[in-house]
């Protein structure tokens, strides 16, 4: 494979992976408001998906090329990455606007938390310069996981803040915006692989780094918030959704 083609192919993946958050803000916009358990369900799904992806494909992958110690290193590096990234940058939490939302101030600092849900998107990109650098089906694979993921993020970012009074257009275009990031991360993780030589060790840690922080997004954003937008009437949704992500993720295995 030409050597330009490995470097630009995951940045691309990651483009397209980072567009979905603007279909999802574009369901909201032609849909209206969406109903909590389907949310719910949706997400859920997305979180099944991941669950399988960072475990059984990117974590697995890194422990036949680096072994446990390695890879358990990498894994928590790429998790304390993105709680720090949780801590330290300001960005929508999915559900965190839905009372009291209709303060100007917030809807005048937009920009700034357009930058911070963007910086939280980076190491996304990371993720599939990571699996498409060890197997081009995996960077696949990972990269319809993340648009399964940045699908829902649009939806429940873009609702709050059309429900504060912002203009439908510039709210889908700040969800759009904040996945614009991710072929940054990419080319990052491009970057970074090639300079290091791309070498067992680089790429096993590379892809034990990814399940981390996908890990992380799961278990951190994607399922709490999926039970936060449903009533304890439809929680169940949530885990039916989990169900149907991981019986999906597996059957990609199969096909990708």
């Amino acid at each position: 494979m030409d050597i330009s083609i490995e470097f630009l192919t995951p940045i691309i993946l990651s483009l397209l992976a980072g567009l979905s958050t603007g279909i999802g803000g574009l369901l909201v916009y032609s849909l209206g408001r969406l109903e909590g358990k389907f949310l719910g369900f949706i997400m859920g799904f997305a979180a099944g998906v991941m669950i399988v992806v960072s475990f059984l494909e990117l974590f697995v992958e890194a422990l036949d090329l680096i072994g446990l110690t390695w890879s358990v290193f990498a894994f928590v590096v790429g998790s304390i990455l993105m709680m720090g990234l949780d801590l330290l940058i300001p960005h929508i939490e999915f559900g965190q606007w839905e009372d009291g939302i209709n303060d100007r101030v917030l809807l005048r600092s937009g920009m700034v938390i357009a930058l911070g849900m963007s910086l939280h998107n980076l190491p996304e990109g990371l993720v599939v310069s990571a699996g498409f650098a060890h197997l081009p089906a995996l960077g696949m694979l990972v990269t319809i996981m993340i648009c399964l993921h940045n699908i829902p993020e649009g939806i429940a970012t873009t609702t709050p803040l059309i429900s504060a009074g912002m203009n439908k257009k510039r709210a889908v275009w700040l969800a759009t915006l904040s996945g614009l990031t991710e072929p940054v991360g990419a080319i990052i993780g491009s970057s970074i692989i090639s300079l290091l030589g791309g070498g067992t060790l680089v790429i096993g840690l590379s892809l034990a780094f990814a399940a981390g922080v996908m890990n992380y997004v799961t278990l951190d954003e994607l399922i709490p918030v999926a039970h936060e937008f449903c009533t304890p009437v439809y929680k169940h949704f949530v885990s039916t959704g989990v169900l149907f992500g991981i019986v999906f993720a597996q059957l990609m295995t199969l096909i990708i």
